[in-house]
């Protein structure tokens, strides 16, 4: 198979090229300053000027006012790979200054391409990674789809399917498993991959190189017999079909889907088929909350009679860009919906979670890292063992469970080994249980490839208390008494809990403060959805009303967790917060909230 040529253009626009050769030097080491971090010793340190060696006597800012920063990126590169992106404004600011000659003729220049794509393996996550490459589109359109309101970095452009899968074929060859690496992202926000003219295609080539299982998310629509045909032959496959209803009339309306029994056929035939799968539901307030929970229920009991494997109902949300009219007030529609999940849990007899998982339990810190389970999934590991939906957890195989993420932790472990027995003891109603456990006795809808914890499904995953003492840890190392924590508002009620239990925190004057989410608006309110700006503008509010300027800013690395290279949604770098501050600005390692 040919290569597939990773071309990139030249755009070479005013805001690239370089004013003259100082000017082209402090581009360079701004654009570097993104991509690393220098350091005296171990400890890294923050340029914000330079001298020339020629000049010695004048000092030039690297960032000499705010009106200078470079437009928003548009790029994927931006976000998944910089150093493309460096390259690329290299060569810009090049062309800038100079042309390119070839015998003694000028050469014009609109691109770059790759030499050997080996050289730009990065770990990746599996074959989740690529076939989100084929997720470049979608064939509905939604009314709560998040996609809407996506920055200009993950804005899909259309792009020829043929093209498309040249490309993903090469990334398929390149595609170590054993390594966990792949060549780097360059997608946008993901759309319906089914609905690629080439996925079984893909599939099937994927399947050649690894026997990895392959997740799936889709809106159901392209379910058709023969496409579930195909996803069978290449097991182990697990989707999350987005039915959202189980009324046509509703379905058709709220996701422009023109032949909506399709997605709702699809559910017996997965289970005929043996595809294991989950059924998710975004309630949608409109016309009224009653209509939207009255559809909830229905669609819970017609997703029910099916035996997915669980039934997530994800909390809706909307950014300036998807509102309708308004935001709908979100604390009343999700405290609602809350109430009303619930409720359902007592007639249903599988898992149904809530997504995002913390808003269960945030306001009690107590009961978000209680280790009691609310849900176990059908003829599971678990199930079989006796494990009940409200059981807490409290040994597993004779080990002592004090939080959830160490019983998560623990059935983890257990799921990922070869043991044949093991043991919990539970707490039920008061009393204490001891059930055994067959790791391989298990039926459909459980598979051990794509289920997690033997079958135990928890409301979240907690907040670790390792969070917190690498908190701790970075706050001692920078030796900082008057620090800004700036978090989600689903989880400042843990933190704040654990804060004021730290004995090594009891002489630092910590403020704990939750950023709006500006940049996306409407009544977004998630952390990992804040980007650069919205910490800026809440630090310098801060500084502002409180009068404080604090020794160190500290920020969950979450919402630049996305590509690895500490850059927000909008491809922007963290350190930006720091240089629009005035204050050093740290990362505290925390993984993102995916439940």
């Amino acid at each position: 198979m040919e290569e597939y040529p990773f071309r990139f253009p030249l755009h070479g626009g005013p805001c690239f090229r370089a004013r003259g050769l100082d000017d082209l030097l402090r581009i360079h080491l701004r654009e570097l300053l993104d991509l690393l971090e220098p350091l005296e010793g171990d400890r890294g340190c923050r340029p914000d000027g330079y001298r020339l060696l020629s000049d010695r006597q004048a000092n030039r800012s690297l960032y000499p006012s705010e009106d200078e920063d470079s437009p928003e990126p548009s790029d994927p590169l931006d976000l998944y790979e910089p150093r493309l992106g460096y390259i690329r404004r290299l060569l810009e600011s090049l062309l800038g200054i100079i042309d390119l000659e070839a015998d003694g003729e000028r050469v014009q220049v609109d691109g770059f391409r790759l030499k050997d794509p080996d050289q730009w393996l990065v770990p990746c996550g599996g074959a989740g990674d690529i076939l989100a490459q084929a997720a470049s589109g979608c064939n509905l359109s939604c009314r709560f789809c998040y996609n809407k309101g996506a920055t200009p970095v993950l804005r899909s452009g259309p792009r020829d399917p043929a093209d498309e899968y040249q490309e993903i074929l090469t990334r398929i060859k390149h595609y170590s498993p054993q390594a966990g690496l792949g060549l780097f992202p360059n997608m946008g926000s993901p759309g319906e991959a089914l609905a690629h003219p080439y996925i079984l295609d893909i599939l099937r080539e994927l399947r050649r190189k690894t026997s990895e299982a392959f997740r799936l998310s889709t809106n159901g629509s392209t379910l058709r017999p023969q496409v579930i045909r195909g996803l069978a032959e290449l097991g182990p496959v697990y989707l999350d079909v987005s039915i959202n209803s189980c009324s046509p009339e509703r379905r058709k309306w709220l996701m422009n889907d023109p032949e909506p029994r399709i997605a709702l056929g699809s559910l017996a035939l997965l289970r005929e088929a043996g595809i294991p799968y989950t059924v998710v539901i975004v309630p949608w307030p409109f016309p009224t909350v009653r209509v939207m929970l009255e559809d909830l229920r229905k669609t819970v009991a017609f997703a029910a009679g099916h035996d997915p494997t669980l039934i997530q109902v994800s909390l809706p949300g909307c950014s300036r860009e998807v509102s309708e009219n308004s935001p709908f007030p979100l604390d009343e529609v999700w405290n609602g919906l809350k109430k009303e999940v619930r409720e359902l849990r007592a007639s249903c007899d599988l898992p149904l979670v809530i997504r995002p998982g913390l808003f269960e339990e945030y306001e009690d810190p107590a009961a978000l890292n209680d280790p009691a389970v609310v849900g176990v999934i059908k003829n599971s590991p678990a199930d079989g063992a006796g494990l009940r939906r409200g059981d807490r957890i409290i040994k597993v195989n004779g080990l002592p469970i004090r939080t959830r993420p160490q019983a998560r932790t623990l059935l983890t472990v257990l799921h990922q080994s070869e043991v044949t027995q093991a043991s919990l003891s539970v707490e039920r109603y008061g009393t204490r249980l001891d059930l055994n456990l067959d790791p391989g006795r298990f039926d459909y809808p459980y598979t051990p490839e794509t289920a997690t914890h033997l079958g135990a499904v928890f409301s979240s995953s907690g907040v670790p208390r390792a969070w917190i003492e690498r908190l701790e840890e970075l706050i001692a190392s920078r030796g900082a008494t008057e620090v800004l924590l700036l978090t989600s508002r689903l989880v400042r009620p843990a933190i704040e809990h654990f804060i004021s239990r730290s004995g090594r925190l009891s002489n630092v004057n910590m403020h704990v403060l939750v950023p709006g989410n500006r940049y996306f608006g409407g009544n977004i309110f998630m952390g990992d959805l804040m980007v650069a700006s919205d910490f800026v503008q809440a630090g310098l509010e801060f500084i502002d009303q409180e009068g404080v300027r604090p020794d160190l800013v500290v920020i969950p690395s979450s919402p630049f967790h996305l590509s690895g290279w500490s850059r927000d949604l909008t491809g922007r770098v963290y350190l930006e917060i720091e240089r629009r501050l005035g204050v050093p600005v740290a990362l505290v390692e925390c993984d993102p909230i995916f439940d």
